[in-house]
């Protein structure tokens, strides 16, 4: 009986060792993965995109930037970006009323979102 005690004691020990390789995996791939990620603001960032208050877009809508460099985002309090659901580079992201800078790692176009109107806009990084 204590053998049997022992060895399912080490079966469940090695699965639980097993899934701890597989979750690190997988924080490594998404870490991997992000190609956006939120920058102290450079004095000339390479594009600004805004909003205001009562008007739903974002100005300028679409931006156009290099590989590496910098936007940055000033939204107003009622408005925010966050990535589309096509876009899963969750890096995207400027809450409701923040100021933030985003470099951009890898070409492609990021589209966003404001969750609270719908509204759209997009980088495109060269």
């Amino acid at each position: 009986m204590t053998r049997l005690v022992s060895l399912v004691a080490l079966g469940l020990a090695a699965c639980g060792s097993s899934n701890n390789k597989q979750s690190d995996a997988a924080k490594q791939s998404d870490a991997a993965a992000q190609s956006v990620t939120s920058v102290t603001c450079p004095a000339s960032p390479a594009a600004t995109i805004t909003t205001a208050d009562g008007v739903n877009a974002y100005s300028p809508t679409t931006a156009t930037i290099q590989q590496g460099q910098v936007v940055k985002f000033v939204m107003a309090s009622t408005h925010n970006v966050a990535p589309t659901p096509s876009n899963s580079d969750k890096g995207l992201s400027i809450g409701f009323g923040q100021t933030g800078c985003l470099m951009f790692t890898r070409t492609g176009t990021f589209d966003f979102e404001c969750t609270a109107h719908g509204f759209t806009g997009s980088v495109t990084v060269q």
